[in-house]
């Protein structure tokens, strides 16, 4: 779905797993110095020279990071090392060889994305704890940029340590270049008649483990940019300028929006049978090769190759639905974990990708999801701001509602006098809940069924088989049902007294996953928080030989933002359990003081679920 902007989005990821929450830490490669000079030209090209020293401050950084590497784009860059060393705690440097350097000779190609993007990697020799890592390289950007949108932008993670960073930027004055920043300092430091030299430093030495959950790090982490537009509706503009020349109403697209839109009688009626075509009959490729990371194809190009990115799609969208009278325009937006558009000078970040907008309906649309019904969004974009190029404005996706996501799971057991169990369930899903399961449902499709159901048991720790029944995930213009039939092994020992817990079997278990992850213990971030509501009910017919004798009392859990209550019955041999939680937030970014409430329910839902049911033998 992504759309690649044509723009230098240096950003500098440690490449390690951390799940604990925030705090100071020490990561294991520290990065000394960072020293870029950039010179630009009038037509936007430019060089960049690149000094970086990293220190390897521990023995993971020493097996898995010592390395340094270098992406560019063969259509647009060249990319040369000039230097590079190991210098070792002793003292003595190892001056770098040529078998150091690695070359990745493809770009990506995995069927659905293809770019011309390569690495060149510096393998540096005999790293060890102490080691300090020294490179020099040369970028050179030959491809001039369109008048009017040059951008480059900087952001050192806030997951790293960085000593030392110096951006010198020596640009001429004809470029009129438009400076945004957060957390640097510096400014012009030399100007002639004819250019302007910038420099900016940062510091960074705390840095912070990631959080799980997280919100994207560009809504908070130190940036630099330099840019042309004064703000993201130049962006809007800058996109649009070239998208436009792409929306071609041929012939041949003008009769299949009139074939596909015979039988409807109102606007919506035409709007849903074009989206859906889209959604159904393009399939999703993705091509960044020279400016194909920011310019679409042609309208009659992508309905010939049956084939298109996310611009791609919204260019032969709009020429259908414009075929038939209806007005659209590309929504930019960011599909992912940003929430922000900052005030003032903009480059892409964080704009990542292309819905479509119908003002007349005020509908989003994003044809590229292909398991999302029509009218609805995947998470990736609900709830974010948008620009919308065609109308020159700000809008922005609908808030997630509890009661537009939606599961409802009825599942009924029969308990065996040796303890096993025959079960079914049916579950009906809606929004954000039944287009996460499509993709699941989709995706496991390359498995067997007797995989899919040990994971979906194992979860619990339950063990047994079964068939899982759903609509085909791609057959959006039917309502979506889920559902099972089952067997679980013995769940206790009935000849004797003893309790069990409600088992869950094979069934979505949306609820009763909230109860085998540990939570973080704290926040410092804002992270994302969904709106859902689910409810799980299980009818549970009880051995006759046992007698019950103790059963889990109901609760009742209500906050702000988060209501759970669960119910529980015994009408003779025949247990009733409900279970529902409904969660609704004011946005799908939550600052980190709303985080104990999560906890707290969190804590509630588990007390809840391994409450026991008490029995003894007749």
């Amino acid at each position: 779905m992504k759309i690649i902007f044509k723009s230098l989005i240096i950003s500098i990821w440690l490449a390690y797993a951390v799940t604990s929450f925030a705090e100071p830490f020490e990561p294991p490669i520290a990065h000394e110095k960072i020293h870029r000079t950039i010179v630009i030209d009038e037509r936007g090209r430019y060089t960049e020279t690149v000094e970086h020293v990293s220190r390897i401050t521990n023995e993971y950084g020493a097996d898995r990071l010592g390395r340094h590497s270098f992406d560019h784009k063969t259509t647009q860059e060249t990319l040369k090392i000039l230097s590079a060393h190991n210098r070792l705690p002793s003292g003595k440097i190892l001056q770098l060889e040529s078998d150091w350097i690695k070359k990745s000779e493809e770009g990506k190609t995995d069927g659905r994305n293809f770019d011309d993007q390569k690495t060149t990697t510096i393998v540096f020799a005999q790293v060890v704890v102490g080691s300090r890592l020294y490179s020099k390289h040369v970028l050179n950007h030959f491809k001039p940029e369109k008048p009017g949108e040059f951008q480059l932008t900087f952001s050192p993670s806030p997951h790293g340590t960085y000593e030392d960073i110096v951006n010198t930027v020596r640009a001429p004055k004809s470029l009129k270049l438009l400076i945004n920043q957060r957390g640097f300092e510096g400014g012009v430091i030399a100007e002639t008649k004819t250019h302007i030299t910038y420099q900016y430093r940062i510091r960074q030495v705390i840095a912070h483990k990631r959080e799980d959950g997280s919100i994207d790090s560009s809504d908070f982490a130190p940036f630099l940019v330099f840019t042309q537009a004064k703000n993201y509706l130049e962006t809007g503009r800058q996109y649009l300028r070239s998208a436009a020349p792409k929306v071609r109403v041929t012939a041949e697209i003008r009769k299949l929006a009139n074939e596909l839109t015979a039988q409807a009688s109102t606007e919506e009626e035409k709007i849903k049978a074009l989206y859906i075509w889209v959604s159904k009959n393009i399939r999703y490729i993705s091509t960044t090769v020279n400016d194909g990371g920011f310019v679409p194809r042609d309208s009659a190009y992508i309905l010939s190759r049956r084939f298109g990115d996310c611009k791609d799609h919204v260019v032969l969208l709009e020429a259908l639905l414009k075929s038939v009278g209806i007005e659209s325009t590309a929504a930019l937006v960011n599909l992912g974990d940003a929430f922000e558009l900052r005030d003032g000078p903009a480059g892409s970040g964080p704009i990542n990708h292309v819905i479509t907008y119908i003002p007349s309906r005020d509908l989003y649309l994003d044809s590229t999801a292909q398991f999302v019904p029509f009218g609805k969004l995947d998470d990736q974009v609900l709830d974010k701001p948008t620009i919308l190029v065609a109308l020159n404005r700000y809008g922005r996706t609908p808030k997630m509602r509890a009661e537009e996501n939606t599961l409802i799971s009825d599942t009924h057991m029969t308990i065996k006098p040796d303890g096993s169990i025959e079960g079914k369930n049916e579950s009906a899903l809606t929004g954000t809940m039944e287009i996460n399961s499509r993709i699941f449902r989709f995706s496991e499709q390359t498995e067997t069924m007797e995989k899919t159901v040990n994971d979906l048991l194992y979860r619990f720790n339950e063990i047994g088989s079964g068939q899982i029944r759903y609509t085909p995930p791609k057959n959006i213009d039917a309502a979506y049902t889920w559902g099972s039939d089952f067997k679980l092994d013995s769940i206790t020992d009935f000849t004797r007294s003893g309790a069990i817990i409600i088992p869950v079997g094979v069934s979505p278990g949306y609820i009763a996953s909230m109860t085998i992850y540990k939570p973080l213990d704290r926040r410092e971030f804002p992270y994302v928080c969904d709106s859902t509501s689910t409810e799980d009910r299980y009818t549970i017919n009880l051995p006759e030989h046992i007698a019950i004798s103790s059963m889990p009392i109901n609760v009742q859990h209500q906050t702000e933002h988060i209501n759970y209550h669960a119910t529980y019955q015994l009408e003779g041999n025949l247990m009733k359990v409900s279970r529902k939680l409904t969660v609704q937030y004011p946005s799908r970014k939550c600052s980190p003081d709303m985080y104990p409430e999560m906890l707290e329910a969190i804590r509630v839902v588990r007390a809840d679920h391994r409450s026991s049911v008490v029995f003894s033998v007749k």
